[in-house]
Order: structure tokens, then C-alpha cells, then sequence
């Protein structure tokens, strides 16, 4: 839509339908706006105007680039925190077209923000290392609705539980080959009563820009207390959530890939297990992008269910990454 020196803004737009509810949905108009203060300094904020009504902000914040000699970079303000890799990332940009259930269980189905502040700081390794290091308002599971269609959520966290939630990333990326590109996160987090242990793995294999294989995994161990997305759990009861996606982009147009999910309640006894096939195809540019999922999950209506979605922009930010 503009795209100036120091500022730019998008409109994300989409429709989808499956066949669990067989019905058009839409999220509605997702505004992108990402201005330069400085050379080192950005503001960035994503609002969504609800076909339903209302308006709310996924994410506002400020981000600073090597402020100091020990500091690469902080952050302050509404974000998604550094805490894996699928939550710190926007729904419009997923080529698996939603959360797996396994994350959804845990940050709800369009992510997790907290206001807060975060500093990173980068290793004196020959390889690329970090640690991220945040301390925040809310935690996972507060005042997020879990209606998969329903992107109208507040911003603001829960207060019921005290005090804040405190967040470390240890992550570590090397190149194997010239190409091939390994990374290994470690995160830990505790406060408000939950705690959650994970580790997340990245493999990218390019052979150039548009061309790539990879394999990406997350499993996360958590205390989820009292309460988790407003459904009362035992005060020990502990929520273990995992996936892993094997996928290829083949050209500028193509990409598919195939997803294994799975989670379970430790004292509950509950658990689901899901495996699909997920498919991305831009076939004019990467301003707009057709996808399809075919899942076999136990818990739904037959079993499986298929989804298609058409996500649109206008503006710099684009709906398919490579």
C-alpha cells in the first residue's frame, strides 16, 4: 500500500474453508506497519480490523539493533517472545496454513504476545550463537480463545496470578556445508505459576533462493497449573505438545511438505496424534498464495478433515517467505 524511506504498510487479507465446519471464514484485514526511527531502531505493529467488529493489535513494539558492545539487540513492548520458533512467526506466513494442534494446545491458535521487554545477546562463537533473554507481563494460556476462527482476542494478560514470567533462549546455528544450515534452541521458561522446558530444531538444505528442503521440529514439556486458555486443570498437571514437518520448496511456485502432531495430558490420560499433508502454491507472485492441508487426526469429525485457504496482500509484506 506505501512503502516510503522509513515507513511502510501492508494489508494482509484471507479466506478459508474446511471441511470440519464447511464454511467460508475469514481473520479480516491484518494491517502491517514497520517504520524507521533510526539506521538501528524499528517500531513495528500489527493490527487486525474483525469482519465480526472490533479491532485489536497482534503486536506493537520497538527494537533496537547493536545498542551496546555486550547487547546485539532489545526489545519493549506487545510481542511475541523468543520462545521456539512457530510462535514468534504470523499466521499469514505459514505454509502448513495454521498452528499444529500441538502449539495451538499450548499459545492458542494464533500465538502468544505479552507486553514486556527482551535483550539478546550474541556469543563470541565461530558459529552463530545467542541468548535471548525477556521478561514479561503475561504467560501462555491467559485471556486466548481457543475457537480456531476467531482472531478477536485482548491484549491484555490476566492478572488473577502475580508477578511476571521470566523467559531465556540458548540458540545455536551452524552451516554444515555451504548450503546446509543447522540450528538447536533451548528454552526455559517460569513464573505465574507455569513453567515450560523445549527444544526446538531447524534443517535447511538451499540449493538457492527459491529452492530448499527442510526439516523443523519443536517438543515442549510444561506445567501448565490451574489453568490453561480457561479450562481448569489439575494444579500438576503437566501438557506435552510436539511436531515435526518435513517439507520442500521446489520452485518460486511450489511447495509441500508433510506434518506429524502430537500431544498429551500426563495426569489426564489424554492424548491425539495427527498426521497430514500441507501444500503451498503461488503462481503469480508471492502477493498471494493458495494452500491445502489433508490431516488424519483422531479427535475430529471422520477422523481427518481437508482445509483450503487464499491469503492476499498489498504492500511489502508478503504472505509467502522462502
Amino acid at each position: 500500500m506505501y512503502n516510503g524511506d522509513k515507513i511502510s504498510i501492508s494489508a494482509l487479507g484471507n479466506l478459508s474453508i474446511s471441511s470440519q465446519d464447511t464454511a467460508f471464514r475469514s481473520h479480516g484485514l491484518e494491517m502491517v506497519i514497520m517504520g524507521k526511527i533510526n539506521p538501528n531502531a524499528m517500531v513495528m505493529a500489527y493490527v487486525t480490523n474483525h469482519l465480526s467488529g472490533g479491532t485489536s493489535a497482534e503486536e506493537f513494539y520497538v527494537n533496537f539493533e547493536n545498542p551496546s558492545k555486550f547487547i546485539s539487540s532489545y526489545k519493549f513492548g506487545y510481542f511475541r517472545p523468543n520462545f521456539g520458533i512457530i510462535n514468534t512467526q504470523h499466521e499469514h506466513t505459514y505454509n502448513f496454513m495454521n498452528s499444529p494442534k500441538s502449539i495451538s494446545r499450548l499459545f492458542g491458535n494464533h500465538g502468544w504476545a505479552s507486553l514486556g521487554a527482551s535483550s539478546q545477546i550474541t556469543l563470541p562463537l565461530k558459529w552463530d550463537s545467542y541468548i535471548n533473554i525477556s521478561i514479561l507481563q503475561g504467560s501462555f494460556g491467559e485471556n486466548v480463545n481457543l475457537n480456531s476462527h476467531n482472531h478477536n482476542q485482548a491484549i491484555s494478560s490476566s492478572d488473577s496470578v502475580g508477578g511476571f514470567s521470566y523467559l531465556a533462549r540458548l540458540d545455536q546455528s551452524y552451516f554444515i556445508t555451504k548450503s546446509t544450515n543447522i540450528a538447536l534452541g533451548l528454552n526455559y521458561l517460569s513464573g505465574r505459576d507455569k513453567e515450560s522446558r523445549s527444544v526446538d530444531f531447524v534443517l535447511k538444505s538451499r540449493a538457492d533462493k527459491y529452492q530448499y528442503f527442510l526439516i523443523q521440529s519443536e517438543y515442549y514439556s510444561s506445567k501448565i497449573s490451574s489453568k490453561n486458555h480457561g479450562i481448569a486443570f489439575h494444579p500438576d498437571e503437566e501438557l506435552a505438545t510436539g511436531y515435526v514437518i518435513v517439507g520442500k520448496q521446489f520452485d518460486k511456485k511450489y511447495h509441500f511438505g508433510f506434518i506429524a502432531d502430537h500431544f498429551s495430558y500426563r495426569l489426564m490420560g489424554e492424548k491425539s496424534a495427527a498426521l497430514g499433508f500441507y501444500g503451498a502454491i503461488a503462481p503469480f507472485d508471492d502477493s498471494i498464495v493458495f494452500r491445502i492441508k489433508y490431516v488424519n487426526e483422531s479427535d475430529t469429525i471422520n477422523g481427518n478433515y481437508l482445509a483450503l485457504s487464499a491469503v492476499w496482500s498489498l504492500g511489502s509484506h508478503k504472505p509467502q517467505r522462502y
